[in-house]
């Protein structure tokens, strides 16, 4: 046999097991999919009850029963099919009947591998976040242990859950926890879940500010960005930040952020003089002021943004074009500007009012779709 046919046949073998491996594949998968389907559709028989209150033999096979995290996923399947019905107090009424299966189950699942944590992290998140009344205060407590895990998944879905239900003290705790881990997630993250907190913001954010010195940076600027978010009630802090040059630049940045979003008349200064510097080395510092001056007003601010224009960088250029937009500026004034010397500065304003151009078009024609698709009746009165 010569070495072509010798390759063309292990070819063949090699598609033949490749063939092979699918169809056992594909058989299995179908198999396990007819397996979770009646396991769906046996839980929404028992959602479907009649109101009535299992006993503790019920209960302990309940346990057993979601031990295993495929009718875990079948139960959350259930659940979800059966909110589809729109009988929201027949599922209120189980999730309340099934909690003392939960507490058990937070503790079977934060023994087992992380994916299976996670996963029933996820689980309370999602069946949790819904009910007026929220789980009980021991359940928070062993998740806490699940924020030790040494998955990303498993720790951001549970700091998910007890964003969803759990006490200020609880979340901050977690917080603390996460901080301390080597694998940090992204500040983004974290600030997205605080963000979505259902309880007391207010309480929280004093906590959080409580223990802030306590943070590593990472943790810090996602409070900061939590903070500038919610509330404007933290000025003199975020003040104190931007003025502290021994303070992390990132924090600083926050804080800069922070006077662009809420206006604070002592801060006006900080940013004129942070969008007049000119070393390349702060190009943030101007560029984010440059963009907070938006919500400052007077000469000495439409100047210090016309000399931004002339800067070689293109988001300081950016954000000054946009701020000067702010300044509520006549057509000559910004015509002074597009008709200088300066072909960056010129090309930016050129950019920016043709920017605002198209986006008035668009909304005059938005209006104008919109009252061509009023109904016959919508029109009686309307000048046409």
């Amino acid at each position: 046999m010569s070495g072509s046919e010798m390759i063309l046949y292990g070819y063949g073998i090699v598609c033949l097991c490749m063939l092979l491996f699918n169809i056992v594949y594909n058989a299995a998968q179908n198999s396990h999919d007819g397996r979770l389907e009646k396991k769906t559709e046996y839980f929404c028989r028992e959602i479907a009850k009649e109101n009535r209150v299992p006993d503790e033999r019920e209960l302990n096979s309940l346990y057993r029963r979601l031990s295993n995290i495929n009718n875990l996923v079948a139960l959350e399947r259930a659940l979800e099919l059966s909110k589809e019905t729109g009988d929201e107090q027949r599922l209120l009424r189980y999730r309340r009947q099934i909690r003392p299966v939960l507490f058990r189950l937070a503790e079977h699942y934060g023994n087992r591998e992380d994916i299976q944590a996670a996963y029933f992290a996820y689980f309370l998140f999602r069946q949790n976040a819904r009910d007026e009344e929220k789980p009980e205060s021991s359940i928070q407590d062993i998740l806490l242990n699940y924020m030790e895990k040494e998955s990303l998944y498993c720790r951001v879905n549970t700091l998910q859950a007890l964003c969803a239900f759990g006490r200020p003290e609880v979340l901050v705790e977690a917080v603390e926890i996460q901080d301390q881990r080597a694998g940090f997630f992204h500040d983004k993250i974290l600030t997205e879940n605080l963000l979505s907190y259902t309880g007391d913001h207010e309480r929280l954010t004093e906590l959080l500010w409580e223990s802030f010195e306590r943070f590593s940076v990472g943790t810090r600027l996602a409070i900061l960005n939590y903070i500038r978010f919610r509330t404007g009630k933290y000025i003199p802090q975020m003040f104190g930040i931007m003025n502290n040059e021994d303070a992390d630049k990132e924090l600083r940045l926050a804080a800069i952020r922070y006077f662009g979003k809420y206006f604070y008349a002592p801060a006006k200064e900080i940013l004129l003089a942070f969008a007049a510097d000119k070393d390349p080395a702060n190009w943030e510092y101007a560029a984010i002021s440059a963009s907070g001056l938006a919500l400052y007003k007077g000469e000495d601010v439409a100047a210090v943004l016309m000399e931004a224009l002339h800067s070689s960088n293109w988001y300081i250029r950016s954000n000054a074009a946009v701020s000067l937009e702010a300044q509520d500026l006549d057509y000559l004034e910004l015509i002074e500007v597009v008709g200088g010397r300066d072909r960056y500065a010129r090309e930016m304003m050129m950019y920016r009012l043709d920017s605002r151009r198209i986006a008035q078009e668009e909304k005059e024609h938005g209006a104008e779709t919109q009252r061509e698709k009023l109904p016959i009746s919508g029109l009686k009165g309307v000048a046409v």
